[in-house]
């Protein structure tokens, strides 16, 4: 699909988190503002090029190798068009983050591929390509990768002070315009029932929560339990200042509402963003002109429809809560839970998740008892990706693994080695 705009809708469905593309345009006597879109489509051709791929031998494994020398190469030459299309753009200023994303999914981006060179020595593998890469498919996979990866499943705790009546988490005015503003653009919620039940029933872990502590329990019970990945806590107070009206009407009153939020990646405890908004409602009645308030600053801080355009444009806050968790989602700790295998088998395991497994960036072992570890994975995608990719290539791998329990952050694996070499 063509576009002249990467519409990066991490504010999904509706929402312009909306990166413009720069590419330069060739020379015509026009300005690049001058082009229609289809024009400028027109002018955006396939980039033909060349790049050199290497990867490191295990095991005497040269065909997987190969494969990853291939991959390498691929991503070089991505990288190549990447850098040419976004060059000037907005873009640019997360180019580490779109360039992640593009190595995580460079397969198929590569057309009429050919294979110039190749050769290995006793440690390394070298591939040579040759192939075309269109920029217009390369911003598609980004589009792709940032609506899968910027779509996090949110709950809000909002403690709620409402014409000077205190409202707990779980049904305020606040969460309620917040959830349907953000819902309107496309953003999952757990719903407000679940939040009222885990008030009462979870109450100690949901007040770390609303702390914005995120312990391993309260980890477990928002994340692996319900499913929410990000949690937007904060408070919420109205004032009255009708005395400001008084020499205009006796009739109206005015209130001013107050709100300061916090998101948090319950992934990883980590603060995406912080903001602290007020404004003012006008109403004949209290709880309506407080209510104005709230929504006149919930508007500020999410963003509203843009009237020259139609579409849902965010506002500061929402738009850096979904490029942090983007950011994250790309370097995402994946818990493991691995049990038997030895001191050795560990170490090949370990080393085989490093260079063999596709998207994996680090690997560290938190701790072994007798033949059963813990070990922490961080990995461009989500858990069922990384598990999909662990079982496609057990065989290859020398091993047998069993997973019985998969969960957003954590894996557990039954693992048997089965080849000593």
């Amino acid at each position: 699909m063509k576009k002249a705009m990467i519409l990066v809708s991490c504010f999904l469905l509706a929402a312009g988190l909306s990166y413009c593309r720069g590419k330069n345009i060739k020379e015509s006597g026009k300005d690049s503002s001058d082009f229609s879109l289809d024009e400028k489509i027109d002018k955006m051709e396939p980039m033909k090029g060349r790049a050199k791929g290497v990867a490191a031998i295990f095991d005497n494994d040269k065909a997987l190798a190969r494969d990853r020398a291939l991959n390498d190469a691929r991503n070089k030459l991505v990288e190549k068009v990447l850098g040419a299309t976004i060059s000037g753009t907005s873009l640019m200023e997360d180019y580490e983050l779109v360039k992640n994303i593009v190595e995580a999914r460079s397969f198929g981006l590569v057309k009429r591929e050919k294979i110039i060179d190749e050769h290995s020595d006793s440690d390394m593998y070298s591939v040579e390509i040759e192939g075309i890469v269109e920029p217009a498919v390369v911003e598609d996979a980004i589009e792709d990768a940032l609506n899968r990866y910027g779509k996090p499943k949110f709950m809000i705790l909002v403690n709620e002070t409402f014409e000077r009546k205190m409202n707990a988490p779980g049904f305020t005015e606040t969460e309620i315009l917040m959830q349907e503003r953000m819902g309107a653009a496309g953003f999952q919620f757990i719903d407000l029932q679940t939040v009222q039940d885990l008030m009462k029933r979870q109450y100690g872990r949901m007040s770390k929560a609303m702390n914005g502590t995120i312990t391993d329990d309260v980890q477990n019970l928002l994340l692996n339990d319900v499913g929410a990945e990000v949690i937007i806590v904060g408070t919420a107070q109205t004032k009255d200042q009708s005395e400001a009206l008084r020499g205009y009407s006796t009739n109206m009153k005015s209130k001013s509402a107050i709100v300061r939020l916090k998101a948090i990646d319950v992934y990883t405890g980590r603060i995406l963003a912080t903001t602290s908004k007020d404004a003012p409602g006008v109403h004949i009645q209290n709880d309506t002109a407080s209510k104005r308030a709230i929504e006149a600053v919930v508007k500020k801080i999410l963003g509203g429809k843009d009237e020259s355009t139609g579409k849902s444009k965010p506002g500061p806050f929402m738009e850096e809560i979904v490029k942090q968790f983007v950011k994250s989602a790309t370097h995402r700790q994946i818990n493991v839970f691995i049990s038997g295998l030895d001191y050795n088998a560990l170490k090949k395991f370990r080393e085989a998740l490093s260079y063999r497994i596709r998207g994996v960036q680090q690997v560290l072992e938190k701790g072994r008892v007798g033949r059963a570890s813990r070990i922490e994975v961080y990995f461009a995608g989500t858990t069922g990706e990384f598990v999909d990719e662990l079982k496609a290539k057990d065989d290859k791998l020398g091993f047998k693994f069993n997973i019985p329990d998969t969960f957003p952050n954590r894996v557990t694996i039954e693992a048997k080695l089965i080849d000593s070499k």
